[in-house]
């Protein structure tokens, strides 16, 4: 069973849906690994332990400092893989054989011959156990709980109806890190069709926007709380309080009065807002 309470990593690499300004004021308040390493020794002091976070490559110091600070050998760590940018960065100034040696663990030569010929084959099974891998050497010793899919992926395989590479990911991620697999999703109600009903998962986990207003809540609010309430599966709310359009208690509050979501994910850059946020959530979701 996951926390009810998540923390996020948005903030720390200036990504707001909602404001452009807001997003490079926070960049700017996250220039160095320490500052986020500061924020995360705060929030696991104040007793919020699950952290879900995109796999950047401004983490890696973090994650060192944490291997070595025994308080967070109880901070539940959430991938949510891949950073697309890192490899697209990769692709174009390596190119396909050394971007796949950079990022892929153990014998090289293999390693890339596999990958380059999945891509000849169009098998990308290969491609998505290689590059699980490569991230989770990051995280070799630590905490990990769930191994995620980020959107960018997940959207791109329902759009191509490549569904079968979701059932793979999921089987992957049980069988050789023995943790479950989520999903970031932009279109809750056709992941949730695929996940559920088409390839059958138990109560699989997904990671969708869930907020009063509807923001970002796709094909609409009213459909992607009708299915929240079937609850044959275990759903985390992301941009709850809509990119800052919502405070955190009236944000809240529509969480609590809807059926179905198990789970909130929230990022925050002040120690004020952490905490506010944090207590809100806790008071709300145990109703």
């Amino acid at each position: 069973m996951m926390d009810k309470v998540i923390f996020g990593d948005n903030q720390f690499f200036g990504v707001n849906h909602m404001s452009e300004q807001t997003a490079i004021k926070q960049a700017q308040k996250f220039r160095t690994a320490d500052d986020i390493y500061k924020t995360l020794e705060y929030v696991n002091d104040i007793g919020i332990k699950s952290f879900m976070f995109t796999t950047h490559n401004q983490l890696e110091e973090v994650f060192e400092k944490m291997k070595k600070n025994p308080k967070f050998d109880d901070f539940k760590l959430y991938p949510s893989m891949p950073y697309a940018h890192k490899y697209a960065d990769a692709l174009v100034e390596l190119g396909p054989f050394e971007m796949i040696n950079k990022f892929t663990p153990g014998n090289k030569l293999i390693s890339g011959l596999k990958g380059v010929g999945s891509v000849l084959s169009a098998n990308p099974v290969p491609i998505m156990k290689l590059l699980v891998d490569s991230e989770m050497k990051l995280l070799k010793g630590m905490n990990v709980q769930g191994i995620f899919l980020l959107n960018i992926v997940t959207d791109l395989i329902l759009g191509l109806e490549m569904h079968d590479i979701l059932f793979e990911f999921a089987q992957y991620t049980e069988k050789k890190y023995n943790v479950k697999a989520g999903f970031f999703t932009m279109n809750y109600v056709k992941l949730h069709d695929v996940l559920v009903n088409k390839l059958g998962l138990k109560d699989p986990i997904i990671v969708s926007n869930i907020n009063k207003i509807g923001f970002r809540m796709n094909p609409s609010k009213v459909e992607v709380e009708r299915i929240l309430a079937k609850k044959d599966s275990y759903n985390i709310a992301m941009s709850f309080l809509a990119s800052g359009a919502l405070r955190p208690k009236e944000a809240a509050d529509y969480i609590a009065s809807i059926e179905g979501v198990d789970a909130v994910l929230f990022g925050a850059s002040t120690p004020s807002h952490i905490k506010e946020t944090k207590l809100i959530l806790e008071e709300t979701l145990a109703r």
